[in-house]
């Protein structure tokens, strides 16, 4: 367990750790739909009520405004959730509106990729990003990742849940239930293929995280044995 590593890390005569052999299987994060945020700009258009069509940006407290329906909050909705609700509340006006909403324009649509790529950054998600493409887009991996258990972190900064995705089973084996798709706010970590000390690669992450999540959730799990099971919290 990462505890017997965290111990084993403190000892320097022994030799480099395996990610590999840390004895941990996450599940894959469930899937999950997508969600509009502060920043998407979307086209709302009613038949027959030329004055209800108007192009929106999300605000940054996540509402919009609409004519007669007045401010109400989007953010955090799917698609079908955005629609059923601006659908019930022109209905308060108008029998039988029939409501459309168009994305225009997703600007907050964000992830993190962090680790062994050749460029770490921010990425904007524009449609469908898997995780195979998100590291294309980061460059490529290393030389010395360890891709069979790359880390990725999902829920946000209130919740957040650490899994584990073996991208070597979708290179090598066409693994496509690895093919993890992201999502808003996801945090991608590539981890090399040894550490030399666990503690201070966790106190990296940590380093890194930890203007975004709270505490350095990420090592504090890690270093206590806390990823075991099926999805590990990294809050308290």
């Amino acid at each position: 367990m990462f505890a017997l590593l965290l111990a084993l890390a403190c000892n320097p005569p022994e030799p480099p750790v395996n990610v590999a052999d840390a004895g941990v299987e996450l599940r894959l994060p469930p899937s999950k739909a997508f969600t509009f945020g502060p920043g998407d700009r979307i086209e709302i258009w009613v038949w027959r009520h030329d004055d209800l069509t108007v192009e929106i940006t999300i605000a940054p407290d996540g509402a919009i405004t609409y004519p007669l329906v007045g401010k109400v909050q989007v953010a955090g909705l799917t698609y079908d959730e955005l629609v059923t609700m601006l659908q019930a509340k022109v209905n308060d006006y108008y029998v039988d509106a029939q409501v459309q909403v168009n994305v225009k324009e997703v600007t907050n649509q964000k992830v993190l990729v962090l680790g062994e790529v050749q460029a770490p950054q921010v990425m904007q998600i524009t449609n469908d990003l898997s995780i195979l493409e998100c590291l294309v887009k980061a460059g490529g991996i290393n030389a010395d990742a360890r891709t069979s258990n790359v880390l990725l972190i999902r829920g946000g900064l209130d919740k957040p849940s650490l899994y584990t995705v073996n991208v070597d089973a979708i290179y090598g084996k066409g693994d496509t239930s690895q093919l993890v798709y992201l999502q808003r706010g996801d945090i991608v970590v590539v981890p090399p293929k040894t550490i030399t000390n666990v503690e201070r690669f966790f106190r990296r992450v940590q380093a890194i995280l930890a203007p975004a999540v709270a505490g350095s959730a990420v090592y504090r799990n890690f270093a206590g044995g806390g990823a075991q099971g099926t999805s590990s919290s990294l809050s308290d």
